[in-house]
């Protein structure tokens, strides 16, 4: 049963230099939630650049694009995005708040939970080829061809992945309906 359900809100704050500086109380029970490891506690957080934590070339120039826009700005932006797991769909607000001293939070509210039969692919515990799927960061679909999302079900059918052996691994990117939202936001 999940411990984590809508209306949660977790939070980390990044210095001027992009250093992770605070979580909320509640970021270890989110982490764990997720499978995310020991790389996601706190305490292997705290005092690390947000860069080692953005591993893929689109996403990490996203959110550049975003410190840089908001610091500028001095404006709250917000933004749609995903967080799934195997057994559900988590859709959350991103604010990007800018403070007077430079640093920017990063405050991240679950509106709504789906669930759904387990996705074996979204699974971090798992045998991976040498394959890869590109996933969106912000919107977790998964690319079926160079301009086509779909969202996972979908693609797990279009792309035949219940056919292979070994599941391919993920390499997140940015599909073009949520990096244009994104723009739109910081724009306005």
């Amino acid at each position: 049963m999940s411990t984590i359900e809508n209306d949660a809100t977790f939070s980390h704050r990044v210095d001027v230099k992009d250093i992770i500086i605070s979580v909320s109380e509640n970021w270890q029970s989110f982490a764990v939630e997720n499978y995310g490891g020991n790389s996601c506690l706190p305490e292997n957080i705290i005092g690390t650049s947000l860069w080692n934590h953005i591993r893929d070339r689109e996403t990490r120039h996203l959110y550049e694009i975003i410190l840089q826009k908001v610091r500028r700005k001095k404006r709250l932006s917000v933004f749609s995005f995903r967080c799934d797991a195997p057994e559900k769909r988590r859709f959350l607000k991103l604010k990007v708040i800018p403070r007077e001293d430079g640093s920017v939070d990063f405050i991240s509210q679950i509106v709504k939970v789906e669930h759904r039969e387990t996705v074996h692919l979204l699974r971090t515990d798992i045998e991976r080829s040498n394959e890869f799927l590109r996933i969106c960061s912000m919107c977790k679909k998964i690319a079926t061809g160079e301009t086509k999302w779909e969202e996972v079900e979908i693609a797990l059918h279009k792309l035949k992945l219940f056919e292979k052996d070994v599941l391919p691994q993920f390499t997140h990117s940015v599909c073009k309906t949520c990096y244009d939202a994104m723009m739109e936001e910081l724009e306005r």
